[in-house]
């Protein structure tokens, strides 16, 4: 094409797409975007309580709001795993679950239906027999998969990634013997998975307690005391950020003098 007439198409499809009407959202739509942007600030500031409230409030107007939903999803992942063993702790788990098989139903191609579908079957395990806790293994591993390959650049994901690997490739002698019973057996995972996916983590989000205290975590139950002793060290300098911050801070402190 020669560049005057190139030129000419492209001046033409500007003024196709400057006469073109603006869609703009419906005072709802704003409204609840507003609503959305305050509940990730609570969020992201540890006020979980007044952000679940903000999700809801929105799912009760908008039920298929893909931010409400997922977000919900964590959100009650989060509170259940406050609380001791109980009703109440099931209870929160169980709606966890719920609300992240809708958003993966609903949006199977998001990155962020997988990820909040992990977490909640993350936690259900914590209340499954030693069977459905292997079973579960590869489905959280599938939707923790699904989720790295869709947001590769969100550090949560590798962060489930890296406990997920640790987890598993440190299962107790209980449940490789239980293993040897069911079909599929222990997924694959191992420590060096582990590392480098909590790594990562640490990488994308330099100001993230929780992945560093988890890195040590790992550390330690590997043997590697000394790295472990490394990142506590800089981990107990670091700010509290999150709700359960101060507490991590603590744990992390508490595992850093018993190593020396």
């Amino acid at each position: 094409m020669k560049l005057h007439h190139f030129l000419s198409v492209s001046i033409l499809f500007l003024s196709v797409a400057l006469a073109l009407p603006v869609r703009s959202q419906s005072p709802e739509q704003q409204h609840i975007e507003s609503r959305l942007t305050v509940a990730k600030e609570k969020f992201e500031t540890g006020r979980e309580t007044e952000a679940l409230e903000i999700y809801e409030s929105i799912l009760d107007e908008d039920p298929e709001n893909y931010e409400a939903l997922w977000n919900t999803a964590l959100l009650y992942a989060n509170a259940g795993h406050r609380l001791d063993e109980g009703e109440e702790k099931e209870e929160k788990y169980r709606r966890s679950m719920e609300i992240a098989e809708k958003v993966v139903e609903l949006y199977p191609e998001k990155g962020h239906s997988h990820y909040a579908y992990a977490v909640a079957k993350g936690r259900m395990t914590e209340i499954m027999g030693t069977r459905d806790r292997i079973n579960a293994s590869h489905e959280i591993k599938e939707s923790i998969t699904k989720a790295a390959d869709r947001i590769p650049d969100y550090a949560p994901v590798w962060h489930l990634y890296g406990v997920w690997h640790s987890d598993v490739a440190n299962v107790s002698g209980a449940e490789k013997a239980a293993a040897r019973f069911i079909s599929k057996g222990i997924p694959d995972a191992s420590n060096e998975k582990a590392e480098e996916f909590l790594k990562k983590a640490a990488r994308l989000d330099k100001q993230n307690i929780l992945f560093r205290l988890d890195l040590a975590r790992h550390y330690l139950e590997i043997g590697k005391d000394e790295n472990a002793e490394e990142v506590l060290s800089e981990l107990v300098e670091m700010e509290p950020k999150m709700k359960d911050d101060p507490e991590r801070l603590k744990k992390a402190r508490d595992m850093l003098n018993e190593l020396k």
